[in-house]
């Protein structure tokens, strides 16, 4: 797939999916909603970039913009769905429902409220007319070796990861794993889009393990803000126990990303 090709169906998608998620909202609809949105993302991050700096600022803030009222009542569907499989009493169950559900009420109607603002829809109007502008999507051409990008990429990013300890903040970590996820996108733009050469890859690993071993730090620190976003709800021994369950499970979560890293950078 050429990459004009590759960069208008996403912006495509993107816009069909906004239209749809104000008519027929459905949380899976959200999360690709979502994943389009990080691949453009992750285009101008990894490629544009290089080529043309400011620009490349200016759609990576765009996309951003986007992105940014998501997030949320992305995070509490998740909790939502997982509230069943929480290690805890049912009464804590039904309490735990009955206060998130009112909060992803309330997060939904921001995110539709947002989505039908005028100031939003000119965010997704000004990516589409991005998408018809030949100077922006030049960014295909000749004058960068993507491949020797993406292998810089990947120097970079696990030098860094490398580094990561039972030190390393949830913040470090956090910014680590967006880096990570930007860069598994770069890999599938590169794949799909840029493999005109013999260079297939083929020696990158596994990023998708990878990305769960992040993804499940990440959700454990949002499950434990989550917790104290509500404390004043719970007893002083729900709170106690919930606390406790999710802070266990945040550190078995970064001890097993530190030894899927020692098993692969071994």
């Amino acid at each position: 797939m050429k990459f004009k090709e590759w960069f208008k169906k996403r912006v495509s998608l993107v816009s069909s999916l906004s239209t749809q998620l104000q008519d027929d909202y459905d949380a899976e609809m959200l999360h690709q909603y979502r994943i389009n949105l990080r691949k453009l993302h992750s285009f101008s991050e990894v490629y544009a970039k290089q080529i043309d700096e400011k620009s490349s600022k200016e759609f990576s803030k765009l996309i951003k913009k986007i992105l940014k009222p998501t997030a949320l009542l992305r995070d509490l569907d998740l909790f939502l769905i997982e509230i069943d499989a929480i290690e805890c009493s049912q009464q804590t169950k039904e309490q735990l429902y009955i206060d998130f559900n009112s909060k992803r009420e309330q997060a939904f109607q921001s995110f539709m409220d947002r989505l039908q603002s005028s100031e939003y829809k000119q965010k997704l109007k000004k990516l589409r007319l991005i998408a018809e502008d030949s100077d922006f999507i030049s960014y295909e051409v000749k004058s960068i070796d993507k491949y020797k990008i993406i292998k810089n990429k990947e120097k970079d990013i696990y030098n860094e990861y490398k580094r990561v300890n039972s030190d390393t903040s949830f913040k470090e970590l956090h910014k680590l794993r967006k880096e990570f996820k930007k860069f598994r996108y770069g890999v599938d733009i590169y794949r799909k889009c840029f493999n005109e050469s013999s260079d297939d890859l083929s020696d990158i690993a596994d990023l998708k393990e990878l990305q769960d071993r992040f993804g499940s730090i990440q959700d454990c620190y949002v499950r434990l803000e989550f917790i104290r976003s509500i404390e004043d709800k719970l007893s002083k021994e729900q709170g106690v126990k919930l606390k406790d369950l999710f802070e266990l499970k945040l550190q078995s979560a970064k001890q097993e990303l530190f030894l899927h890293r020692d098993k692969e950078l071994r």
